[in-house]
């Protein structure tokens, strides 16, 4: 995705990076809002300076498109074995990204095999290789709630994501040696790691939105498109920036409004699709969606300490809705999600 005006963003996170590790960074927002994309451009302007990467080491794990399941497959995460003549294999996200000193952990392979065999913890092993180091660390996880049913014994004991918050708690607030910076499009992820895990007073919160209209606006102006279609298209879709670059690529050979159509259709008939399936599972919980949504829709109060929360969250789960935990905003998820769920209620 191209990177567009995060100004404030870039000099939030590049402050917090460059201060002393002592809390957790949850950094969320809806999803494909430039979460990702905000961190990769933080990390590069970092990495140019030369002082920058004498002094810290950057460790990213990206959870999206990876299968986990079992304990191994966290393990082939966190680790990787070295390579025969003993290099350390390249990471994908140094790769893809050009970002320099970004690596996941390397270790022997004999140490490798101690590890998946549970006989050396993965947690101590990590924390002695950044104390070894003798540098800043930044620890990336990015899409981490993907971790949220793995168990370190297989069944129903340990879940690895307690234990990692556990560790993270020890890395940043105890031993001030490693940032760890959290992403997540899944909001409620956070509430139930912060009930789980203990993480009062030692968590912080940052909020990677969508655009605001004006900046919106402005990026599609300087994008060539004149004040009158910028408003159009921000009036219809917001400032999602996907979507924002999806009818940039796209009106070379389409019209605006076409494109927007479209999307307006795809929208629609994904809505549709998951509200016909969750009727199709159970009638009642069907009906309790469309309730909710007719709630939202109309502003009215939620019942999130009971009998909404479920709804809520299957709803937010399926990307109908976003939740926000911290101002407690329940929303479609785009204005496009807005339109069609109004259409299809007839609201």
């Amino acid at each position: 995705m191209r990177f567009w005006d995060r100004e404030k963003e870039v000099k939030d996170l590049k402050a917090h990076i460059e201060s002393e590790p002592n809390s957790i960074l949850f950094v969320y927002g809806p999803k494909s809002s430039g979460k990702s994309t905000l961190l990769y451009r933080v990390v590069k302007e970092l990495s140019r300076r030369k002082l920058f990467v004498q002094k810290y080491d950057v460790y990213w794990f990206d959870l999206r498109g990876v299968m986990i399941s079992t304990y191994d497959d966290v393990v082939q995460l966190f680790f990787e074995p070295e390579g025969k003549e003993g290099q350390k294999v390249i990471s994908e996200t140094q790769a893809l990204f050009g970002i320099p000193n970004i690596a996941s952990f390397s270790v022997k392979s004999a140490v490798y095999k101690e590890i998946k065999s549970k006989e050396i913890d993965p947690f101590r092993y990590m924390e002695a290789i950044l104390r070894k180091r003798r540098k800043r660390h930044i620890v990336v996880f990015d899409e981490l709630q993907k971790l949220r049913e793995v168990y370190m014994n297989g069944g129903n004991q340990k879940p690895v994501v307690s234990e990692l918050f556990n560790f993270f708690v020890r890395l940043t607030k105890v031993l001030h040696l490693a940032h760890v910076i959290v992403m997540t499009s899944d909001t409620f992820f956070i509430e139930e790691v912060y009930t789980s895990s203990s993480l009062e007073n030692t968590a912080k919160y940052y909020l990677v939105d969508y655009f605001d209209d004006e900046t919106a606006k402005k990026i599609l102006i300087e994008e060539n498109f004149d004040k009158t279609m910028a408003d159009y298209i921000v009036y219809q879709i917001g400032g999602v920036p996907w979507m924002m670059m999806e009818i940039i690529q796209q009106s070379k050979t389409m019209s605006v409004e076409d494109i927007i159509n479209n999307m307006y259709l795809a929208v629609k008939s994904s809505i549709e699709e998951k509200i016909g399936d969750i009727m199709e599972d159970d009638d009642n919980l069907g009906n309790r969606a469309i309730d909710v949504l007719k709630k939202v829709i109309k502003g009215e109060r939620l019942d999130m300490m009971s009998k909404d929360r479920k709804i809520v969250k299957l709803l937010v789960e399926r990307e109908i809705l976003y939740y926000d935990p911290l101002r407690k905003r329940i929303s479609p998820h785009t204005k496009l999600h807005e339109k069609a769920v109004r259409e299809l209620l007839g609201e």
